[in-house]
Parts: C-alpha cells; sequence; structure tokens
C-alpha cells in the first residue's frame, strides 16, 4: 500500500524518515539473506560434481573453449538485459509486487554471476572458501558501514562523484571488453580499481537515495543500495581471492 502523500527522505519527518530507512535496510538484509541461501543451495553437491553451481560452472567452461572471449561478452549482455527487466520492475510505482519482484529477480541473478567466483574460490582453495570468502564479508561490511556512517553523519554532498562513476564505469567495461577478446587476465590491480569505483558509487548513491527519493520508494532504494553492496562484495572476494594465486 503506497503512502498518500510521500515526501522527498531529506525534508519528511523524523518519523517518516526513519520507517524508510529502516524499510529499505531491512530489505537489504533480506536480500543478503536471500542470496545468502540460494548460493548456498546452488553448491550443494558441487564437490561431487553434481547440483545447479557444477552445471553453471561446467557450462560456462564450455563456452569459454568453444566461443573464447566472446562468450564473457554474451554472458556480460544477457546479464544487462536481465538487470534491466529487474530494475524496471523495481522502480515500478504503480505494482509493489511488481517492485517485490524485481528485487527478488536480481537476487536471483546476482546469485547466478557469483557461481563462477565461488566455485573459483573452493577450488583455488581446496575446499577451504572460509578462508576467503569470511574476511571478504567481513571487510565489505566494515566498507559499507564507514561509507553509510560518512554520508549521514557529515552530511556532505557527494553528487559531484557522478561524472567519475560515469567514467570510471565506461573505462572499467572498456578493459573487460578488451581482456575479454584477448584473452588477457585482469589482476589484483583491477579488483583495487573497482572496489574504490564501487566505494564512489555508494556514496553517491546513498547520497541521492537521501536527497531524491521519496519516502514510498524503499524497494527502489534497497534494490540500489543492495546493487552497489553485492558488486563491492565481488571485486573484494575477487582481490581476497588473487592474493592467494
Amino acid at each position: 500500500m503506497h503512502e498518500s502523500n510521500p515526501f522527498i527522505v531529506a525534508d519528511a519527518p523524523a518519523a517518516d524518515r526513519a520507517a524508510f530507512f529502516r524499510r529499505t535496510y531491512g530489505l537489504v538484509a533480506a536480500a543478503f539473506g536471500a542470496f545468502a541461501m540460494l548460493l548456498a543451495l546452488f553448491f550443494v553437491g558441487f564437490d561431487q560434481k553434481q547440483g545447479v553451481a557444477f552445471l553453471l560452472f561446467s557450462g560456462l567452461f564450455s563456452m569459454i573453449n568453444s566461443l573464447g572471449g566472446w562468450s564473457i561478452l554474451l554472458v556480460m549482455l544477457a546479464f544487462w538485459g536481465a538487470n534491466s527487466v529487474a530494475q524496471s520492475m523495481a522502480f515500478n510505482r504503480a505494482s509493489r509486487g511488481s517492485q517485490y519482484a524485481g528485487l527478488g529477480l536480481f537476487v536471483i541473478l546476482e546469485a547466478l554471476i557469483f557461481v563462477p567466483l565461488i566455485g573459483y574460490v573452493i577450488l583455488s582453495t581446496k575446499g577451504d572458501a572460509g578462508s576467503v570468502l569470511i574476511p571478504a564479508g567481513i571487510v565489505t561490511g566494515a566498507i559499507i558501514a564507514a561509507l553509510t556512517a560518512l554520508v549521514f553523519m557529515t552530511n556532505l554532498d557527494f553528487s559531484f562523484l557522478k561524472v567519475a562513476i560515469v567514467l570510471g564505469s565506461f573505462a572499467a567495461l572498456a578493459i573487460v571488453i578488451v581482456a575479454a577478446i584477448a584473452g588477457l587476465s585482469l589482476g589484483a590491480w583491477f579488483s583495487i580499481a573497482m572496489i574504490v569505483l564501487m566505494a564512489s558509487v555508494i556514496l553517491y548513491q546513498t547520497n541521492e537515495i537521501k536527497n531524491t527519493m521519496e519516502t514510498d520508494q524503499h524497494v527502489a532504494a534497497a534494490f540500489v543500495l543492495f546493487s552497489a553492496f553485492v558488486t563491492l562484495l565481488f571485486y573484494v572476494i575477487r582481490f581476497f581471492a588473487g592474493r592467494r594465486e
């Protein structure tokens, strides 16, 4: 049910503002819980070469062997298309059900995208994935908490980061495309650069949610934050995994 007179979050009465952030971050926490549960289900039987994760993992490598770098580009395009659909649903203010469905679809997509990375971590650590995933999760949580506190405790305007984020995103995409086509490996430097980029995204998006979204848009806000947080987690895991090589 929609609020009859929603306010811009920054201008809303304190009670409405608190309720908005409680709902938003509650949904983000629920999304991460569902994300973790999906990955756990996907990886059931992985060590016996069975289950969803093993099929996806082996299927991706088959694509790479047959199509080379173009397979990565095809996967990226498919994910981009599905992500656009999920985002459109999450931002559909005419239907709360559509918003939740969009967020749910995006959680599933992110879990699928993480399968190759988690599979690599399991294989490279010989089954001791926790030695990478646990510190990566702690570091990611600490970064998110620090950046969120920076936005809410300083009241600084981080909208100036938009240009840098757009340029950085295009540069990152170009690097990924060139590396995929040329068969190049992206080392720890790329993970560090993406962590910095995603930290900037989190600052910018949190600032935008506070200053431009209305108090009935908590699902869309949760979608935006979960997207940024989970992408940061991806590159922190990638960095920790790379250090073990």
